[in-house]
């Protein structure tokens, strides 16, 4: 066991509170007042220092080729240096898309050869194994996929393409369950190509066909497509995630993104600020992976650069500069991520029980990001460590061991709005 002591702890409010934290791979207990413990521990004194929970990134699209092992190496290396300690994998280009438990299997002996940090995953459908395809979809979600990703177009040429009528189909096929969906495309009826309007097209399509099952837009580029999403759903569970490099060059943080995000008029970036500050801008996500000159707009990667100041830059800019509470902040890269993605609370906070998952940030030590250009930019803050599963990962920019694997999902995603408050 180890006891942080007099670590500072965000609460609901804009304060923070000095508390004392004992764990081990989950944490025990958590107390302002000193805590008696029979048993040898580790002490470690935090005057001064934050504790944040590990950031979650919904979906990363990693895996594109049969022996994708480096690159989950790559990614999660640079994600652990971040305090991202939990990346969802969202394969547009798995040659091997995950239709099956023997699929399943697979990919996760892959995550828990090479991964540094936790690494859940999105299943897939293939219509061809028609009548059995609903089926093998059910049983992945109930053995701890995600959920089932949908595209239309398909990314991929190894899984095939479903029509809206096919989605409607599939959606009957499984409307007693809870399964969860992430859905990315664009309306190819009425549009010649893709487009932020014809996503909105696409998205209308799918809620027609929806039962009560949770659905996630992986990502949206346009204020007009956030706008829509979250207007609707107060009558359908749909969330979806914003690229963090967008929303860094809407703070005029100069960083190179392969997708333009319309933000619209100046009235509309108005609006756009106020949704930050009220926690309606519900995950944000770096869409890493192998980046192609060829893919769509939809469907585009980011490279993984920024992942180790990313957090950092979210708690620099949002928190400190534009005084957006520290809450509201975790809530997008850590609490909403984890509750979408039925990972919760295991995942995604700060409690009892929880997973040993930290991040500490001396608030007095600054650190330097570089940007385009060869210019820098200064961020508030710095990453003293990394914590998984009670053991430190991280030690002031040094990976010191590998602790991550495969996570399966543990519960049902949590609707994203009730009848009094946004989650």
């Amino acid at each position: 066991m180890k006891l942080f002591k007099h670590v500072l702890l965000p609460t609901s409010s804009m304060a923070l509170k000095k508390v004392n934290v004992l764990f081990d791979e989950q944490i025990i207990k958590i107390s302002n007042s000193e805590i008696e413990i029979e048993e040898p521990c580790e002490e470690i004194d935090l005057s001064g220092r934050i504790l944040l929970p590990g950031a979650i990134d919904p979906h990363c699209h990693i895996v594109s080729d049969n022996e994708p092992q480096a690159q989950i190496t790559h990614i999660s290396r640079l994600a652990l240096l971040g305090g991202w300690t939990c990346l969802a994998e969202l394969s547009y280009r798995n040659p091997q898309p995950i239709f099956d438990m023997r699929n399943l299997n697979h990919l996760k002996s892959q995550i828990d050869a090479s991964s540094y940090v936790a690494m859940p995953f999105w299943g897939n459908v293939e219509i061809e194994n028609y009548p059995y395809h609903a089926e093998s979809a059910l049983e992945l979600w109930t053995r701890g996929a995600l959920g089932l990703a949908i595209f239309s177009p398909s990314p991929n040429p190894a899984i095939t393409e479903l029509s809206f009528d096919e989605i409607m189909d599939l959606f009957m096929d499984i409307y007693e369950s809870d399964t969860a969906f992430t859905f990315q495309g664009w309306d190819q009826e009425n549009h010649a190509k893709p487009s932020d309007a014809a996503q909105r097209d696409a998205i209308r399509k799918i809620l027609r066909r929806m039962q009560e099952n949770p659905i996630h837009i992986p990502r949206v580029n346009a204020w007009e497509t956030i706008e829509f999403v979250n207007t609707i759903s107060k009558r359908s569970d749909i969330s979806f995630s914003m690229n963090i490099l967008n929303l860094m060059q809407f703070y005029e943080t100069r960083v190179n993104c392969n997708v333009v995000f319309d933000f619209g008029t100046e009235e509309e970036r108005q609006e756009f600020l106020h949704l930050v500050r009220t926690n309606k801008l519900y995950t944000v996500s770096h869409n890493a992976g192998i980046c192609d000159e060829k893919q769509e707009p939809l469907f585009a990667c980011e490279a993984p650069d920024l992942m180790p100041y990313s957090y950092l830059w979210m708690l620099s800019e949002l928190w400190k500069k534009r005084k957006i509470p520290l809450a509201t902040v975790i809530k997008v890269v850590s609490e909403n991520p984890a509750k979408r993605l039925g990972i919760y609370p295991e995942k995604g906070c700060i409690a009892v029980g929880s997973d040993a998952d930290f991040v500490i940030l001396d608030p007095t030590v600054n650190t330097i990001m570089p940007l385009n250009d060869h210019q820098e930019m200064e961020l508030e803050g710095h990453i003293d460590s990394v914590w998984i599963k009670g053991e430190m990962a991280v030690e002031m920019g040094e990976i010191l061991e590998r602790r991550g694997g495969y996570l399966p999902r543990m519960h049902t995603p949590k609707r994203r709005h009730n009848k009094r408050s946004w989650i």
